[in-house]
């Protein structure tokens, strides 16, 4: 299930005119699951997180879920960077909705923001500036069906 709230996040991030009017749009959308040195910047990086119920119940029939999701914004300047964490920020925080299959946002809460520099590995990356968005996704999940474990040779004495 995370996969599609991840999927989920991304389609906010991709609706959002001014995080498009930064990164992209459609099939220039650069958004993406790990960086590649060849992008161009600016750019997202998105990493997931933990994915955990939100109040575990004994009898496992909770659906309320939440995941953590870091939102890096890649650039080649300190102001690019924070420009686009900015407009991230604002596009995600307090977000929600129905997306994907029906799956039910019920908020995406922006929790903090960071930057760092990053001189690039062995003098072969670029140098860039890194501002992370951390937030958590809060979602409905399907119910569970758990199975009956059996003892396949016979009878559990």
């Amino acid at each position: 299930m995370s996969a599609i709230v991840a999927a989920v996040v991304r389609d906010a991030l991709s609706s959002a005119t001014a995080v498009t009017a930064l990164v992209g749009s459609g099939a220039s959308f650069r958004c993406y699951a790990s960086y590649r040195p060849g992008t161009s910047l600016p750019a997202i990086v998105l990493t997931y997180g933990e994915d955990r119920d939100l109040s575990p119940s004994h009898q496992r029939t909770d659906q309320v879920r939440r995941l953590d999701i870091s939102i890096d914004c890649v650039g080649e300047t300190l102001a690019q960077s924070r420009t686009l964490a900015e407009a991230v920020r604002v596009a995600l925080h307090g977000a929600s909705g129905t997306g994907r299959s029906s799956t039910r946002v019920f908020e995406i809460r922006v929790l903090s923001c960071s930057t760092e520099f990053d001189i690039g590995a062995e003098g072969t990356e670029p140098e860039t500036h890194i501002t992370s968005v951390r937030a958590e996704c809060t979602y409905r999940s399907p119910a569970v069906s758990p199975v009956t474990i059996t003892d396949p040779t016979g009878p559990i004495p």
